[in-house]
């Protein structure tokens, strides 16, 4: 078993979890299934991936670099908190003012990873926004916690008082909700595109040492 960012072959445990995180770049099991998504429904959206234009949201250290080469002047990296990111020259973004300062139809990708239970507010919304700025034929590319499909969404934890109280709801300090059955219902319905399978089998998984089911990708892809 290999990383398939890396090509590194060890393999550490991580909160708990034994050989979930590579050795060598740091790449997590969601980092490792995010890559081979990437190679099957990012760099293939053109001939020559150096003409994409990309928005990467919190871009991963041990992603970044891959990405970086393969689409050259178009990747762009941002984050609401940007010092986070040394590795990767981002653009500092608020949700949602910040983002106007693209118009619609602009980037042919827009990827974000963990990254919808740190913004405040409704999931809604933030899907909106970035389906607005997907050219025709443009992909957002993107995973979350879970969803947990045996409950409803739960939100607002930007309105709680304390990290104590979003990690018993949320379960992390910095989470501000917990997307539920219904998350997938609007993804699934937004006008305009569709979504289609990230096409990772189990036995991909395996040979990347990611359990059986772990990690799913959603891809929306808007109609051209």
């Amino acid at each position: 078993m290999t990383c398939n960012i890396c090509g590194g072959d060890n393999f550490v445990a991580w909160r708990g979890r034994p050989d979930e995180q590579c050795g060598e770049c740091g790449a997590l099991a969601r980092h490792r299934i995010a890559f081979a998504v990437y190679q099957r429904h990012l760099f293939t959206l053109d001939e020559q991936p150096q003409n994409l234009r990309v928005l990467h949201l919190a871009p991963e250290p041990c992603l970044h670099p891959a990405l970086d080469e393969v689409i050259g002047t178009g990747y762009l990296c941002a984050d609401a908190s940007p010092e986070r990111y040394p590795h990767a020259q981002c653009l500092r973004l608020f949700f949602p003012g910040n983002f106007n300062i693209f118009p619609p139809d602009y980037f042919d990708a827009i990827l974000h990873n963990h990254v919808l239970e740190h913004i405040p507010g409704h999931y809604g919304d933030h899907l909106m926004e970035f389906t607005r700025l997907l050219k025709p034929g443009g992909r957002m590319i993107f995973s979350v916690p879970g969803p947990y499909l045996d409950r409803l969404t739960v939100e607002g934890g930007e309105n709680l008082a304390s990290d104590e109280e979003r990690l018993e709801k949320f379960m992390q300090e910095d989470h501000f909700k917990l997307l539920g059955s219904d998350f997938i219902e609007f993804l699934e319905n937004i006008p305009g595109g569709e979504v289609i399978s990230d096409g990772i089998t189990n036995d991909l998984r395996a040979s990347l040492n990611v359990r059986p089911n772990k990690a799913p990708f959603f891809i929306w892809q808007k109609h051209r």
